[in-house]
């Protein structure tokens, strides 16, 4: 099992690696990475910070893949339809890039995107804000503390979920209004304005933003790491409005009160949950989700009568035979997404060893990923994905069928 990003009543460094940011508190932070971590965090595309001063890029999805950046607006069935057909929903085709007798596939490898130093992409932290390991890590106050650096106004309009007026911690005359101790607390900080895609430091920058650049810097000379939402919250508002709310949320109690959904590990596209996140019609209705993949054996289909399922009855035990879940699962998730139409979730019963091998199996095969690839971008948006031993073995022989070789050493990639 992975472990809990709460250990002590902190988050661990290895737990932030997979969710994709360095921490944010510098110098002081007691959350320290070595060398090896350093190198993992290199090889996932995650920007650090006073670690050896290492950078690199954020991976994205290839531009030329298939899936869709957005889907077509969520629509729900008027109850007539069963779980093998939704009049409401386009009927779904078979799509595999599964090799025919003989024919091998050929290797690619993820793109990088480059993200300007200090921010984080809209999708990342959704992920951030939904990770979850033993425990949603958004229960803990000193998780993250996000700093709303618009005006007041907007602020009481609309901000994101847990986040606080940057005024109420950092004031342009007073300074910091909390203490360095408390803000060592926090393992990440992160900043946003209205919008904001500029080098930080830069004229424009500056321009555009004033106040975020000054709680960027104020926070820098403290010893803090923070980092800004890429596009600001008119970025992050327009993909995941329903993590955005005028209410204040700051206490542990109201916390635990918050909605935890899927990672997204294909934007607007293929999620991976629990299967108390895939029977609750909130989530379902908020990410658009047309298509289901319910990997367990104990858990019903909840909504029959409005989504498609494929029910595979799996047992996370190492002996569970794969070799027909696996390119069942490839071949459903592909026809769903062909088109651009669908959202799917993949879900065991805690969302963690059978629903991601079966969410490996589809990126190694319709994205022609190696295992080591495609499971190191599920841990980047996932970080509690964990297939068991008997899995990962099962995958490596899938990844030798479908490339007519093995690429990944399963002793790269066992926890």
């Amino acid at each position: 099992m992975p472990e809990s990003p709460l250990q002590g009543g902190r988050v661990t460094g290895s737990w932030l690696q997979g969710a994709g940011v360095a921490s944010a508190a510098g110098k002081g932070k007691r959350l320290s990475l070595c060398a090896h971590e350093c190198r993992a965090l290199e090889n996932m595309g995650i920007v650090t910070s006073r670690v050896g001063r290492c950078r690199t890029a954020p991976s994205i999805e290839p531009r030329n893949a298939w899936e869709p950046r957005h889907s077509a607006p969520y629509r729900e069935c008027n109850g007539t339809a069963n779980s093998q057909h939704c009049p409401a929903l386009p009927p779904s085709q078979p799509f595999s890039l599964q090799p025919g007798p003989g024919e091998v596939l050929t290797p690619a490898v993820p793109e990088r995107l480059a993200v300007e130093r200090g921010y984080v992409t809209a999708q990342q932290v959704y992920n951030l804000l939904n990770a979850e390991a033993g425990e949603p890590a958004l229960h803990n106050p000193n998780y993250i503390l996000i700093l709303d650096c618009r005006s007041a106004e907007r602020y009481k309009q609309c901000h994101l979920v847990t986040a606080r007026a940057s005024l109420t911690v950092l004031h342009p005359e007073l300074g910091c209004l909390i203490t360095r101790g408390q803000l060592q607390e926090y393992s990440i900080i992160l900043l946003y304005a209205e919008e904001g895609h500029s080098p930080v430091g830069s004229e424009k920058a500056r321009a555009d933003s004033p106040t975020l650049q000054r709680c960027f810097f104020q926070l820098s000379s403290l010893g803090m790491d923070p980092v800004i939402l890429l596009g600001g919250f008119s970025a992050f508002h327009r993909l995941y409005p329903f993590l955005c709310t005028p209410r204040m949320v700051l206490l542990e109690p109201e916390r635990r009160a918050l909605t935890i959904y899927p990672s997204e590990i294909l934007e607007g596209a293929l999620y991976q949950g629990s299967a108390a996140q895939a029977q609750d019609y909130r989530i379902i209705k908020n990410l658009h989700i047309t298509h289901v993949v319910n990997a367990t054996a104990e858990c019903p289909d909840a909504f029959p009568r409005t989504l498609r399922y494929l029910r595979l009855r799996l047992s996370d035990d190492t002996q569970q035979d794969m070799g027909e879940a696996l390119p069942l699962a490839t071949q459903f998730i592909a026809g769903a997404l062909r088109g651009g139409a669908g959202r799917v979730l993949v879900h065991c019963s805690l969302g963690r060893s059978r629903s991601s091998a079966l969410t490996i199996a589809f990126l190694m095969e319709h994205h022609r990923w190696s295992l080591r690839h495609a499971y190191r971008w599920l841990q980047e948006r996932r970080a509690c994905a964990a297939p068991n031993a008997g899995f990962l073995r099962q995958l490596a022989a899938y990844e030798e069928k479908l490339f007519g070789q093995r690429l990944t050493s399963l002793d790269d990639i066992r926890l």
